[in-house]
């Protein structure tokens, strides 16, 4: 009997691991509206079923297209927003999302994908990528916004009312970065339902076809690069179809997970469909992932020197054929994959949210 909002920190990008988080609440709690700082439907076709509500920033030219250059706005967007006739708001956010403001009678739990990358663990990687920035001018402009922008984040992290994590990693970033305990933490959903049914239509096959897969956002912590430094043969597939996906996934000798995700839906996808993982040791999934029977772990460091990328590279190699010496029990790695299926996920999001409101609003 409560009025909830979803509130993300942008709505204009194609289908990912945080938007499936999303798609998930938005079955279990039909009724939800979406809340954001913009929202462009041509590219983020996957929020069709949302009503959508925006910030000033919606009315900027470009805006929409290029979130990236209003990121000092970012955080007066969500405070901006009137969310005042919501009764429970619920953030799903690695970025500013999380600053939007409420009243003691509203309950805000706060789903973290992250502590924003470019404010604190991932700051050293986006300066090496943007050569631009060692520029004296810009250099001290974008440290000053840096600066504002932490300030701004911390006020927000400490305003929430819950939080709960995608994964051990994103947790121990929470304490380090903000000095919080530990917080509840509920891994996020694989859709199995859709795929379970996609695998039934695939085409039967005599065995897997001699390719790895990556299936990737191409940005600079998903450490793609290492992998373009291997191959001898590259097919790029801009966007595909689930089933398309799935097909994919069933032919594929293993799933590539060179970056540093903070949880990685994919591997639960490739599980699945039977097909192992070869994984960075520092990302989410590979807390729910079993070492040498669901995944090979890939010892790389968090933050990658571009002085070393042979030896990361050589890392790699050596997964690859340690993967091909092994055999993987393709109905063990479908039942560990199923623990994570959107049901169980809306069950324990659910009964999560419950114990927090009951527990904010008794304390109060």
């Amino acid at each position: 009997d409560k009025k909830i909002v979803l509130v993300y920190d942008r709505v204009n990008t194609a289908f990912g691991g945080a938007e499936n988080v999303l798609l998930a609440l938005k079955k279990l709690y039909p009724q939800a509206d979406l809340a954001t700082s913009v929202y462009r439907a041509k590219t983020a076709s996957w929020a069709d079923d949302f009503q959508v509500k925006t910030s000033f920033l919606q009315k900027l030219p470009f805006a929409r297209g290029h979130h990236r250059l209003m990121v000092n706005l970012m955080p007066l967007a969500f405070e901006s927003l009137d969310l005042s006739t919501y009764d429970i708001i619920i953030s799903v956010t690695s970025g500013e999302a999380k600053a939007v403001v409420t009243r003691a009678d509203q309950f805000h739990l706060c789903y973290l994908l992250s502590p924003p990358r470019y404010l604190y663990h991932y700051q050293t990687n986006y300066w090496q990528h943007h050569p631009v920035l060692a520029w004296p001018i810009i250099k001290q402009l974008a440290q000053a916004s840096l600066t504002y922008l932490t300030k701004r984040d911390q006020l927000a992290i400490h305003r929430l009312d819950q939080i709960v994590t995608i994964a051990q990693a994103v947790n121990r970033r929470l304490q380090h970065y903000y000095q919080l305990p530990a917080q509840p933490v509920i891994y996020p959903p694989v859709d199995s339902q859709l795929f379970t049914q996609l695998i039934s239509q695939n085409q039967p096959t005599t065995g897997r076809a001699n390719y790895y897969l990556v299936v990737s956002r191409l940005v600079p912590y998903k450490n793609v690069q290492l992998i373009g430094r291997h191959s001898k043969q590259i097919v790029l597939k801009k966007q595909v179809s689930s089933k398309q996906l799935s097909q994919l996934y069933s032919q594929a000798q293993a799933l590539l997970m060179p970056g540093v995700d903070d949880f990685g839906i994919t591997a639960l996808e490739a599980n699945l469909h039977g097909l192992p993982v070869i994984i960075n040791q520092h990302s989410g999934a590979s807390e729910i992932l079993a070492n040498g029977q669901e995944e090979l772990r890939l010892k790389l460091p968090e933050q990658l020197v571009p002085a070393k990328q042979q030896q990361y590279v050589d890392e790699l190699c050596l997964q690859m054929r340690q993967l091909e010496k092994q055999t993987f029990d393709r109905q063990a790695l479908q039942k560990n994959a199923l623990k994570y299926d959107t049901t169980n996920f809306m069950r324990l999001f659910h009964q999560q949210l419950i114990n927090s409101y009951r527990k904010y609003f008794d304390e109060k």
